[in-house]
């Protein structure tokens, strides 16, 4: 007889521990498959969130750029009207200099006027 290749209890005593091991380390891999499964499914929404989140930035950003824009042209816009503004009041200082040779006779019969800026002719000049 050979030793323990016919004997039906030393292959129940060596196969059944051995079939228990295998059993036990399948659901550890397995754990340990599903634990792996659970991390990169935690990455994935992590790294969504931070697309979502970088996609609304981005929004954000252009709105700015569109706002920043038009502030600029609005500055420059305010800048024309104040190197304008600069030329009305020297304009008007000058004609209001003309004032000065009055007396107080003639602001008592009349107030007098200041130069006049523009000179529209109000007759049709006739040809």
């Amino acid at each position: 007889m050979r030793s323990g290749a016919r004997n039906p209890h030393i292959l129940v005593s060596v196969i059944l521990p051995l079939l228990i091991l295998l059993a036990m380390e399948k659901p550890l891999k397995s754990t340990h498959i599903q634990q792996k499964i659970a991390e990169k499914r935690a990455e994935l929404e992590n790294l969504t969130e931070i697309k979502n989140l970088t996609q609304n930035l981005t929004s954000q950003l252009k709105d700015l750029e569109t706002k920043l824009s038009a502030m600029s042209d609005g500055t420059e816009t305010v800048a024309l009207v104040l190197s304008n503004w600069q030329n009305v009041v020297r304009s008007v200082s000058l004609a209001s200099l003309g004032l000065l040779k009055y007396s107080e006779e003639d602001y008592k019969n009349g107030n007098p006027m200041p130069e006049p800026l523009v000179r529209i002719p109000l007759a049709k000049e006739e040809e």
